[in-house]
Parts: C-alpha cells; structure tokens; sequence
C-alpha cells in the first residue's frame, strides 16, 4: 500500500479528529491497516458530507479504524450507494455531483439534526474536521528488487465505480467519467456481416 497525505481547509469548531481514507476499491476491503497492517476493527458514526452546490448532510456510517493509528477508512462504493438513495427522495437532481467527506459530527447533534435539520452555521458548531485526510493506491502483489526505488514500484489504479450515484447521474457524454459501452465502428460491423454472409454461402453449397 502506499499512503499520501492531503491538506484539507478546516471548517468545524470543534478540535480535529482523526486521520481518513475513502478507500476508492471496491474489491479490497482494509481488514488491515494499511500503515501499521494491524486488524483493523469498526467504528460507527456520522459523517460530515458536502454535495455540490449546497447540499451538507450527516451520514451514520459503520468504518474501518485502527485505534494505533487513529485511522478510518470508509468505502467509496458504499457511500455512493448511501448519497443515491438519499438523494433519490431529497433532490434526485443533485445525484452524480462532486461531494467532499469532510469530517465528523457529534452525536448528540446528528440526532437533533435528524429531527429538526440544521443549517450549515449551526452545523460546524458540532463538527470535527479530520485531523488529516490521505489517499490510498495498491501495489500489486509479487517480487520486486530489494534495490528497487519505492517510487518506481508499479501502482493498481482503482478501477471506476459502477454506482447508483454514477449511473443515475444523467448522460455519459454529459459528465466525466461515467460509464457507456464503447461505440463498435462501422468497418468492424460491416466486416463482421461479410464473414457470417461467406459462411451462410459455404454451407448452403
């Protein structure tokens, strides 16, 4: 695994807390830390999420956390498919936007926000940024030079996420990397019409 770090702008009044991957794999998992590859255990608590333009809101969700480092990581996957089906009843039209996970709110005021929304002001007043926010890539498995340069190491880059909140997002062509079937060209159709024709000939001699 390989970790960098991000600096993010800080936006609650309360103290920060702890440090926060959104894990952009869907097929792996962190059952270990990927710092000090302990197991990781799960911590449940609301998050803090911005959607474009103006869209906060609270999402209680269950992370990966290792206590040693103070580290959660929560699945982007997940939490895509948890924003489209809040979404989908609140404003179907923000679906597909940019959101930023920004840190945590108390859970005192995630209840209260529940039953009485709040705004963003009153908000910050019950949110604690994330001390630091990383981004995780893999390196593939397998033997590499004890000599070899960390830098030069090969990186998987995660593969695009099928989710509610990418497909119900309008249009292929209208938003950056959604997901379309790649158009087949008209040589290839028409080449592939000519075998079968050829073949159809061969047998009916």
């Amino acid at each position: 695994m390989r970790m960098t770090k991000k600096q993010e702008t800080r936006l609650g009044k309360l103290p920060p807390q702890y440090t926060f991957i959104l894990n952009p794999y869907a097929e792996y998992r962190f059952t270990r830390c990927p710092g000090c590859e302990r197991k990781m255990r799960q911590r449940k608590l609301p998050l803090f999420i911005h959607v474009d333009p103006m869209n906060p809101v609270a999402l209680n969700y269950t992370c990966r956390y290792c206590p040693d480092c103070d580290l959660l990581i929560a699945h982007q996957d997940q939490i895509e498919e948890l924003l489209a089906a809040l979404f989908a009843e609140l404003d179907p039209s923000v679906i597909g936007n940019d959101y930023l996970i920004m840190g945590t709110m108390e859970r005192q005021a995630w209840r209260e926000n529940m039953k009485q929304p709040m705004g963003i002001p009153e908000m910050r007043e019950h949110l604690h940024d994330f001390k630091e926010v990383q981004t995780v890539r893999v390196q593939p498995g397998g033997w590499y030079p004890a000599d070899m340069d960390p830098s030069e190491l090969p990186i998987q880059e995660p593969a695009p996420l099928d989710t509610s909140w990418r497909r119900q997002a309008g249009s292929p062509d209208d938003r950056p990397g959604r997901f379309s079937k790649p158009a087949r060209s008209p040589k290839l159709k028409k080449r592939k019409h000519n075998k079968r024709k050829r073949k159809r000939k061969e047998l009916s001699r």
